[in-house]
């Protein structure tokens, strides 16, 4: 999640500068000496969207294997097959015939078989594909950063706070066909007690969309109910 962020924006850094080395392009670690840039995480939160949206319905796969008593011809199906999409075999690997040998009941998600196959375990396969509904629900992980600039002075210091912000100001397109928005928000300057080493905080809010997928089974029935007033 955040890592994902953190090694897209290390990257973008070490690969624009490529005058710093590698090594001194640090993730939530202790600097090194100057001139060095470390990324480091502040704070996230989440910021759920509360929308569901049905993005595609699709065909699933669907195996069932049945046991068999030696007389039951009728077994039920988890789903609802979709037409002409049911295979049966009995036993594994024979295959039967549609209507010779067992029938289907769409609606009733159920095999019929003519004849009673023999007693054993396992001894029905029934292969099948069934519609489902893909539902897409997104949450956003919005995140602060601090990217501290460590120079030996103040005019290496600020080189590398201009060079950084044209690195990452270039590279907001490409961020965002990744899902990462990035945006400044601030930053500070300060030195160590002799002076000799001078940091620049620049602060960035980088946000990201997560998604997820979810199945659920087809919507059967639609009722509207009206009531008078």
């Amino acid at each position: 999640m955040l890592a994902e962020i953190e090694d897209k924006i290390a990257s973008i850094i070490r690969e624009k500068l490529a005058d710093i080395p590698r090594e001194n392009v640090v993730i939530n670690a202790k600097p090194t000496k100057p001139p060095s840039i470390v990324l480091s995480n502040l704070k996230f939160k989440f910021k759920d969207s509360d929308i569901s949206e049905n993005v595609d319905e699709g065909k699933i796969g669907n195996e069932e294997n049945f046991d068999s008593d030696g007389s039951k011809k009728s077994f039920k199906l988890q789903e609802k097959p979709l037409k002409k999409s049911v295979s049966v075999e009995s036993p594994p690997g024979v295959v039967l015939t549609e209507e010779s040998d067992y029938t289907v009941s769409y609606d009733k998600a159920s095999i019929d078989l003519k004849k009673a196959p023999e007693k054993g375990k396992k001894n029905i396969v029934v292969r099948y594909a069934s519609a489902h509904v893909m539902t897409l629900r997104s949450i956003k992980v919005k995140a602060l950063y601090a990217i501290d600039l460590l120079g030996a002075d103040r005019m290496e210091a600020d080189s590398l706070a201009e060079k950084v912000v044209t690195a990452l100001l270039t590279s907001e397109d490409q961020l965002l066909t990744e899902g990462i928005e990035i945006k400044p928000v601030g930053g500070m300057t300060s030195s160590d007690e002799g002076g000799k080493t001078v940091k620049i905080q620049l602060k960035y809010t980088m946000e990201k969309e997560i998604r997820a997928k979810q199945i659920v089974g087809p919507i059967e029935r639609i009722e509207i109910k009206s009531k008078n007033v």
